[in-house]
């Protein structure tokens, strides 16, 4: 099991049931034309897990003395995982990403996206040894590496399939899923910040200048209030656009994504300790969750509809 908590297995899971359920609930449940087939498609979701995967490794690497101050519990490198076991997964995940990235890149004749994987775990390590430490860059770089997987289905398994004849069905769907990937970003970047106003005690102590740590706990809410408004201000508006033409949708939106919303809202204007925004921060990971499913229930809405 401690092999399993090290690379994250449940967000590994959702990475792979995401990109999943794209495939099944999108592209081939509304007959879009595709490119890869299943055993490619795997390819491809085997190298998303594996740099994610890295990913989560390399930063318990670098991160054990500020993890001992944030998370105390959580520390595996160094306690049950040795720090050379560490590295050697590290490297053997990236290997599988790079080389399943090549080959998927190979099959679908576009050579020069070989390099996606390796620049997304170059970014992940800067990220680790640098970039977390900083105000705002780090946090948009990696809620921009959540939201690949999502993009990268469009990429890797529409694009290669579009040509003049079929252009007017692909494009909605490749903008429907750029549409998941951006709301991929952006929950997953209001949920950085509130980790960092978790977090602010153990980053102040490492030297960390992450927004919070610069701007404090009592302002950095009111940034977190804002992002989150923003985001409610769009779902809101997309609520009622359906509510007339998919009731279903609709409803989904807004017991599962506005409702949450506005409750993470409430909750950073009332935290006043860090499990309160623990609280935010795990809330906000469920509003993405529940957001790329509205996929299923858009799709099973659509059919629905159709059928009658």
């Amino acid at each position: 099991m401690k092999y399993l908590k090290l690379i994250r297995w449940p967000n590994l899971v959702i990475i792979a049931l995401v990109q999943y359920l794209i495939r099944f609930f999108i592209i081939e449940s509304l007959s879009v034309p595709h490119f890869l087939t299943d055993v490619w498609f795997a390819v491809g979701v085997l190298c998303s897990i594996s740099l994610a995967a890295a990913g989560y490794i390399i930063n318990d690497i670098f991160d054990k003395s500020n993890d001992h101050h944030n998370k105390p519990d959580r520390v595996l490198v160094g306690k049950s995982i040795t720090e050379n076991t560490a590295w050697v997964i590290y490297a053997s995940f990236n290997i599988i990403a790079f080389i399943s990235g090549y080959l998927l890149a190979q099959h679908i004749e576009m050579p020069g996206l070989w390099m996606l994987p390796v620049v997304a775990a170059a970014l992940l390590y800067l990220y680790s040894i640098d970039l977390k430490k900083r105000a705002v860059i780090g946090n948009l770089l990696v809620s921009l590496l959540t939201a690949l997987p999502v993009f990268l289905v469009a990429v890797y398994d529409i694009l290669p399939a579009a040509n003049a004849d079929n252009a007017e069905l692909i494009k909605p769907i490749f903008y429907v899923i750029i549409a998941y990937s951006v709301f991929a970003f952006y929950t997953n970047f209001i949920r950085e910040i509130i980790k960092d106003a978790e977090d602010l005690e153990g980053d102040s102590a490492q030297g960390f200048k992450t927004l919070a740590v610069i701007l404090g706990r009592d302002y950095i809410r009111y940034v977190i209030v804002i992002l989150a408004l923003v985001l409610l201000v769009f779902t809101g508006y997309f609520n009622g656009y359906l509510f007339y033409s998919d009731i279903y949708s609709s409803i989904y939106i807004l017991l599962f994504i506005n409702l949450p919303i506005a409750y993470v809202i409430y909750k950073v204007i009332v935290a006043k300790k860090k499990q309160d925004f623990k609280q935010a921060s795990t809330l906000m990971k469920l509003i993405m969750l529940t957001g790329i499913l509205s996929m299923v229930v858009f799709t099973l809405s659509l059919t629905i509809g159709a059928s009658l």
